[in-house]
């Protein structure tokens, strides 16, 4: 299943998205989420290993998706402009994607008000440009490793 498996391809570097690894450690990668994105600073969180639920995480694993969790919210409202929420959704149900991945979505004051909440599923336009995310990737790998 792993072979198949869109987080596990973007994790080993098969599929590569927009502006490249945001953030890796041990445990964890973070990256954008795969073009075409309708909201700027949509991160996709995964376990480098290949899990499927998420009481199968280690107690080392979930204790650094808090502290994880934790930097890029903040990392978000710090360098995406005008953040007022940011989402942490997890659903890892998608065909192409069984592997747990959260989905960390920053919403700002113009965003559409039907497409809040879970609803952001169901956004799809603007399709921002590749040009757009691969900056505000690189802001927040720059933000994060001044964190550390």
């Amino acid at each position: 299943m792993a072979n198949a498996c869109l987080a596990c391809q973007v994790n080993q570097g098969v599929v590569v998205p927009p502006g490249g690894v945001i953030y890796r450690d041990q445990l964890w990668q973070v990256d954008h989420r795969l073009d075409p994105s309708p909201v700027l600073g949509w991160l996709i969180v995964k376990p480098l290993r290949h899990v499927e639920f998420f009481d199968e995480l280690s107690v080392e694993e979930v204790e650094a998706f808090g502290k994880l969790q934790r930097m890029l919210s903040r990392a978000l409202r710090h360098v995406v402009p005008g953040v007022q929420k940011v989402y942490s959704i997890m659903l890892a149900e998608s065909e192409d994607c069984p592997h747990v991945h959260v989905h960390i979505v920053p919403r700002t004051a113009d965003h559409p008000t039907q497409f809040r909440g879970s609803r952001i599923f169901d956004l799809h336009e603007p399709c921002l440009p590749s040009v757009e995310v691969e900056r505000v990737v690189a802001e927040l790998r720059g933000y994060l490793n001044r964190m550390q």
